[in-house]
């Protein structure tokens, strides 16, 4: 599998693994301290996801300056968020 098929699967699993904690909460109706978007790690999985695809992007053209500063500040997030 190619550099590119393999960031987007990566990006994929990350957003169904964020899509699946999200619908998890709206069916439960409320959100609660100990839950993925509470704790933020469902924050994190979308930004990852969106990293991702932004490198795969990356991969087949140059990104312009707001995908650029994007991806940036999507890095910046991750790193603190660890």
């Amino acid at each position: 599998m190619c550099n590119v098929s393999s960031l987007l699967m990566a990006a994929a699993g990350s957003a169904a693994a964020a899509t699946a904690s999200m619908i998890e909460i709206a069916r439960d109706g409320k959100i609660v301290p100990a839950d993925n978007i509470a704790s933020g790690e469902t924050t994190a999985l979308l930004a990852d996801a969106l990293r991702l695809v932004l490198d795969a992007q990356a991969e087949g053209s140059a990104l312009d300056d707001e995908e650029y500063q994007l991806h940036g500040a999507l890095v910046r997030y991750l790193e603190s968020s660890l």
